[in-house]
């Protein structure tokens, strides 16, 4: 039996043999593009799967799918009344990194018994200012859902265990610490974690800005215990540098065709020039195979 499709520009008989696959983009210009938008689509739940159950598939998805994702939190929220799941990522895309905010809800599918989540996704090319997470949380408020389930209560998300980052450890247990900014084709050459993170700005850390790698040329990740965003005047917060874990990350090797700028420490005389570096990296790749 046809199915009565309600859109914004008309009402219309949507084929029973036809899937629902719209989506919906809010931009902020017609062409190029645009620094913050906002996409609402859909999709399939599987039998009998929960909220938080979508968002964990979701999350695993992503993690797949996406160069270098990084999920920063996933928090329980309301949308229009209903439990709903707030995911808070980033990802690189074309040199550049993206951040999304992305919230998720179930509700009644166009088949008899059939669910089927709503996902509500603001994008922005850079870190989100409070002018953009303003508009989005307004939008967000004003939503009403007209199938939503009923009797869904929302269900509480374990808050993730603190970690612990214990000391950067590589085969050829030396301290060092490499920094490098694609931007500016810069490599920096610390004697230790300590000093990468003192001398390396929060701001442009939190941004994305630098990449972490440790004295192997193995890629490092930084964690910070609270978002420069949520600091007191705006202060930069501290942060760790702990092992990526992420089998598809570039290594340092593959960043040293394209440094033309190189900053060293008495710490480190040996690593003078980019041709020192590579032949201390090759070392280390035979120190680890052998």
């Amino acid at each position: 039996m046809p199915q009565l499709y309600h859109a914004n520009y008309a009402t219309f008989e949507l084929p029973e043999r036809l899937l629902d696959k719209s989506v919906h983009m809010f931009t902020l210009n017609d062409h190029g593009p645009s620094d913050f938008n906002i996409v609402i689509s859909q999709a399939e739940t599987q039998a009998g799967e929960q909220l938080e159950e979508f968002g964990s598939r979701l999350v695993a998805e992503l993690g797949r799918s996406l160069p270098r994702f990084e999920l920063r939190s996933m928090t329980n929220r309301l949308l229009g009344g209903s439990p709903a799941v707030e995911l808070v990522y980033s990802w690189r895309k074309d040199g550049n990194f993206m951040h999304q905010r992305q919230v998720i809800t179930l509700t009644h599918g166009a088949g008899e018994d059939s669910v089927q989540a709503i996902l509500i996704a603001a994008t922005c090319l850079k870190p989100f200012t409070d002018e953009w997470n303003c508009m989005f949380d307004q939008m967000l408020a004003s939503f009403t859902l007209r199938r939503p389930l009923a009797g869904a209560v929302p269900m509480p998300i374990a808050a993730p265990a603190p970690v612990e980052h214990p000391p950067i450890t590589n085969p050829s247990g030396l301290p060092l610490v490499f920094t490098y900014s694609e931007r500016r084709r810069m490599l920096v050459v610390h004697p230790d974690q300590e000093h990468a993170c003192r001398k390396t700005d929060a701001r442009e850390v939190e941004q994305d800005a630098w990449e972490f790698y440790d004295a192997d040329g193995e890629p490092l990740t930084a964690s910070f215990a609270i978002s420069n965003a949520s600091t007191l005047w705006g202060k930069p917060s501290e942060y760790q540098l702990a092992p990526s874990g992420q089998p598809h990350a570039p290594r340092l090797r593959d960043r040293l065709d394209h440094v033309a700028v190189l900053h060293t420490t008495d710490a480190a005389p040996k690593l003078a020039t980019v041709a020192d570096i590579r032949q201390h990296l090759a070392r280390a790749i035979i120190s680890q195979t052998g």
